[in-house]
């Protein structure tokens, strides 16, 4: 401070009391909570268009590597182009074709559809004009294209996960990946066309029936690996399908195409049967099965005779299933035949929540004490998020069941892209916005797929998109 200038003096309290003046008291805080932040509808499609570049950089070229018939000079349209635009139907839960028909083009949705299928709207065979092709052209395209083309790109999509050790976390004994079978119904199809289709459901309408299986992955989340058509007259074979036949066919496919990965096979009571068993058994797999009285009966009687003296096979936790409050206590006894082959049955019953559940596997694992905690909670009782999963896409806007054509041959090649824009959107919801966001994570799914839509429509993309550094689960 400069010389000559004159200090501050301090005020003197006892000297100089506080007087009422003219302006009013100060406003009291506002009664209520601060609203919390909505979703951010850009950021959200932005950066699922980012995430899909980050996560399968390949996958516009394998499409594009896919079958086309039509002749190229008279196209607008490229062939990702078509492929993408029914995946977008299922990511942005849509719920049908003519929901998604009537906003395909508003605002800037096809100049942002580039930023999916590659296309981009500079694209000379736009003539200027970029635009996002109608779902008829789409349909009548997958008619001509042998779904066995497509079927596999789900399981390549889950390989490239596996190369970089995305299901580590999940394996069981950080060794054998847990892969969960189940059929559902896939579409209930329109009278007339029971082409490919299964007699059955609710007033003898036909439908058509799908085998599928997936991956148990990190942070409670499934991923669709493979699935099989269950058809009414098999043409290879000219017998009847069943599940049962699907389950060969698929676990063929499986084999050939991850030759020296171990599974550990988890299914319904309807999987446990000596065939299925015979099968694990010649490709080394492991299973964990559901076990129900009545369906094996041999097995299931010889359970409940030698169990009594099986004394020294038993475990009491005192705590449920995920760490709920309960009461677990597990049985077993081993050595138990199963057609050909040899299996441990195990009994699990669990008290919570004033009930009393009875639970039964058979498995060819080794079980003891120190591994049964370890087997059967982490493979037998997760196969409900199968049946999770199906619930989702019927309930929630995906439109499984619903029938988007007549056409058997472009529902096989539909539903493939169901499962594509299912793995999409566990990497980008579960794995991307809900880590980062905090609006993300109070989000429904239905809310955020939805979000995708708006936000296409809003802005233009820019030149850069976000993208997450790494997917991540909450484990």
């Amino acid at each position: 401070m400069d010389e000559g200038v004159q200090t501050a003096q301090e005020t003197d309290s006892d000297c100089n009391p506080p007087l009422p003046g003219a302006h009013p008291p100060a406003c009291r805080k506002p009664a209520g909570r601060k609203p919390k932040s909505c979703i951010d509808i850009p950021k959200v499609a932005q950066g699922a268009a980012g995430a899909i570049r980050k996560a399968f950089p390949w996958l516009n070229r394998r499409l594009a590597a896919l079958s086309d018939p039509r002749v190229a000079d008279m196209c607008v349209y490229a062939s990702a182009h078509l492929w993408w635009t029914g995946v977008l139907y299922f990511l942005t839960r849509s719920g049908s074709r003519n929901a998604f028909d009537q906003r395909r083009n508003s605002g800037a949705a096809p100049h942002n559809m580039g930023a999916f299928c590659g296309q981009t709207s500079d694209d000379p065979r736009f003539e200027g004009e970029a635009r996002i092709t109608c779902s008829d052209n789409v349909v009548h395209h997958l008619k001509r294209v042998e779904a066995a083309e497509a079927q596999d790109i789900p399981a390549e999509m889950c390989r490239d996960l596996l190369a970089r050790r995305f299901f580590d976390g999940s394996r069981i004994f950080g060794c054998w990946h847990v892969i969960v079978f189940d059929g559902t119904v896939q579409e209930l199809c329109r009278k007339g066309f029971a082409e490919g289709g299964k007699s059955g459901g609710s007033g003898g309408m036909p439908y058509r029936y799908i085998l599928q299986c997936g991956l148990l992955g990190p942070g409670n989340t499934f991923f669709p690996l493979m699935h099989e058509s269950v058809d009414l007259h098999n043409p290879e074979t000219e017998k009847e399908d069943c599940e049962l036949n699907a389950f060969h066919r698929l676990a063929q496919r499986l084999k050939t195409m991850f030759p020296r990965l171990r599974f550990c096979v988890v299914g319904d009571a309807l999987f446990c049967v000596a065939a299925v068993a015979d099968r694990c058994e010649q490709y080394h797999w492991k299973y964990v099965l559901t076990l129900k009285e009545g369906r094996q009966e041999g097995l299931w009687d010889e359970l409940l005779n030698l169990l009594p003296l099986a004394t020294e096979n038993r475990l009491r936790v005192w705590t449920g299933q995920d760490n709920q409050p309960g009461l677990r206590d597990f049985r077993w006894v081993e050595n138990l035949a199963l057609g050909n082959h040899r299996c441990t049955a195990v009994l699990a019953g669990e008290c919570a929540n004033n009930e009393i559940t009875l639970y039964a596997y058979a498995t060819n694992f080794f079980i003891s004490r120190d591994r049964v905690l370890e087997i059967i909670p982490a493979t037998g009782r997760e196969r409900h998020r199968i049946e999770d999963y199906f619930n989702a896409e019927k309930n929630n806007g995906i439109g499984l069941e619903h029938v988007f054509c007549a056409d058997a041959n472009a529902s096989k090649n539909l539903f493939t892209l169901m499962q594509i824009a299912a793995i999409h959107w566990t990497l980008i919801g579960h794995g991307y916005l809900r880590r980062l966001y905090e609006w993300a994570a109070r989000a429904t799914d239905r809310a955020l797929a939805e979000a995708i839509a708006e936000g296409m429509r809003a802005l233009p993309f820019p030149s850069i998109l976000p993208e997450p550094g790494q997917f991540r689960f909450d484990t």
